[in-house]
């Protein structure tokens, strides 16, 4: 059975001088450390795929001592109007590529 939880939330200004420096000190630290964008990454992997942009990767080390290959896309800036999602690769045009990707995409769904 559900329940509802309720949380009070309180705006900066309303807080302590002690409690500012807490919740700054918690932002700073990891407040929003998630993989939010996570799927949007994945969404863009296929449409560049579609697009016929081949994304380029760099080596990124394991846990266990070994590599594998990241896309370079990430985020830069948010300061002002404009920053935001980044990536390099390299396009080559293809006359319908576009068109064939997407039919052969809503094919491969079909068939799940």
């Amino acid at each position: 059975m559900p329940e509802i939880i309720e949380t009070i939330v309180y705006r900066l200004d309303e807080l302590s001088e002690a409690a500012k420096g807490a919740a700054r000190q918690w932002y700073r630290e990891g407040g929003f450390d998630y993989d939010w964008f996570e799927f949007v990454y994945d969404d863009f992997e296929r449409i560049c795929a579609i697009l016929g942009i081949s994304l380029r990767t760099r080596s990124v080390r394991l846990f266990g001592g070994g590599t594998r290959s990241k896309p370079c896309i990430w985020f830069s800036g948010f300061w002002s109007q404009g920053d935001g999602a980044c990536f390099e690769g390299d396009y080559r045009h293809t006359r319908s590529a576009a068109r064939r990707s997407l039919r052969a995409c809503a094919c491969d769904r079909r068939h799940r």
